[in-house]
């Protein structure tokens, strides 16, 4: 009678607490282990309910009644399994809607299985299932994602970003960079540097680097600036919410001519500072964007590359390059090297193709032509040799004609070999000739060879006249 009595008080507790808040009232049971530690399990369900009163769209029951409850009628959270018990227990505690599911582990892959029962009909209103591949403690963000989803919300980005950064570490440190501090200069330039600097972060390969926009779309949720937050402190938040290892701030100065660029790299989860540079500069504006690409390789503790290197010790951030004009004997030598180079280097593709395989025709058929009159030539020695010390009339015979046809391939290969080298010779020269004339003229030439007609103001008729540019 007594326990009968305790539930009719906590029923009418709960239902003068509804009557003045509209939101629906929700409990959330202890998830059922399936290949977990019991406390591991307890954990995450204890995350997942901190997570669900965060989200505002819910009045979440309290843990401890929910466990006097379960006590006074003799069960379990982890034996009330079934949809009737749950909708029993809500029945009891005077809520709408119970949260109940179960947390699973398969080699290295865990499943989270989870539905919110309506306490009055029985049936499941919402249900969701996750599949997570990773290190247990990744299991947290999954459960707080689950938390807005299971109530028919959207996660907020942050905890997107977290589970962003988390499956693309990859055993690589995840970072976060806040805009540099302007001191001196614009804040464009301040952000112009601070964008070139994250982009050389992350062509280290060192670090997994969380997208500027999504980290202004965290800040904001959140209600925060990047120009308010500039102390270490909010920067450790933000870099906490973010889910990220290691964050990343600092200033950029002027005096004078002097530039100061000073950056620190601190760990999120307690403060301390990983890694400090201070760096000087004097010159132009521009000259910072070598310094603070530098300055990115040895935040990382990683030697800049030799571009880099070689850039800052220049103090210049372009190599200029003065290219020598095409002209004609430059095409008209090329082709003299190479056949077709010339027309190449003209601008004359098609031809100096043309020209370069002609070549190449011609060089393999002499090529034939060589090894053709090679043999021969083998041949006719052999034969003659034969034919000196042969005594048989027959043999005799036959090694004389042998060495006749021996003669005459010799001498056909001969003359073919021949006109190959002519030919090649010639399309060589013709090469050389055709990239003189053809050759590019030089940009500063205004007048031009050749026939053009013209029309003849007193003599009232066209004439065909032939000029020569003296170029």
């Amino acid at each position: 009678m007594k326990h009968l009595y305790r539930i009719f008080a906590l029923t009418l507790a709960l239902s003068n607490i509804t009557a003045q808040d509209t939101r629906p009232s929700v409990a959330i049971l202890d998830f059922e282990s399936k290949g977990l530690p019991i406390y591991e399990v307890e954990t995450l369900t204890e995350r997942l309910r901190s997570e669900a009163a965060n989200t505002n769209a819910i009045r979440l029951i309290d843990r401890k009644l929910l466990e006097k409850i379960l006590e006074e009628q003799g069960l379990q959270q982890s034996g009330c399994t079934t949809d009737e018990c749950t909708a029993e227990v809500g029945e009891l505690l005077g809520a709408q809607y119970m949260i109940s599911g179960s947390i699973g582990k398969l080699g290295d892959t865990y499943t989270i299985d989870a539905k919110m029962v309506s306490v009055t009909t029985g049936a499941a209103e919402r249900a969701k299932t996750v599949t997570y591949e990773g290190e247990v403690s990744g299991l947290i963000v999954e459960m707080e994602i689950l938390a807005w989803e299971i109530v028919g919300l959207e996660a907020p980005q942050r905890l997107l970003m977290k589970r962003k950064v988390q499956s693309a570490a990859d055993n690589k440190m995840t970072v976060a960079i806040l805009d540099f501090e302007p001191r001196g200069i614009s804040t464009l330039e301040a952000q112009t540097l601070t964008d070139r600097f994250a982009t050389e972060i992350n062509n280290t390969g060192k670090v997994v680097l969380v997208d500027r926009n999504s980290m202004r779309e965290v800040m904001q949720e959140q209600g925060y600036t990047e120009v308010e937050c500039s102390s270490e402190e909010c920067a450790a938040e933000v870099g906490a919410m973010l889910g990220v290892q290691f964050m990343i701030s600092g200033a950029i100065g002027k005096l004078g001519d002097t530039y100061t660029i000073d950056a620190k790299m601190f760990e999120v989860a307690t403060g301390a500072a990983a890694k400090t540079i201070n760096t000087t500069y004097e010159g132009k504006v521009d000259g910072l964007i070598t310094e603070i690409e530098v300055l990115a390789w040895e935040m990382m503790g990683l030697k800049p590359p030799k571009s880099l290197a070689n850039k800052k010790r220049s103090g210049s951030q372009s190599v200029s390059t003065t290219v020598a004009e095409k002209n004609r004997f430059g095409a008209a030598v090329r082709s003299l090297i190479l056949p077709g180079w010339g027309q190449l280097y003209s601008g004359k593709k098609l031809m100096g193709w043309s020209i370069l395989g002609g070549e190449a025709v011609i060089g393999a058929l002499a090529f034939s032509s060589y090894s053709a009159y090679s043999k021969a030539n083998s041949d006719l020695l052999s034969f003659n040799e034969q034919y000196k010390n042969a005594s048989d009339p027959l043999q005799i015979a036959d090694l004389r004609e042998k060495t006749l046809q021996a003669e005459v391939d010799q001498i056909s290969s001969n003359d073919q070999m021949t006109m190959m080298i002519y030919a090649a010779g010639g399309l060589w020269a013709i090469n050389v000739v055709h990239a003189m004339l053809t050759g590019p003229k030089p940009e500063m030439a205004s007048k031009k060879s050749g026939f053009d007609i013209v029309y003849h103001p007193e003599m009232l008729q066209p004439l065909l006249r032939f000029s020569i540019a003296l170029d």
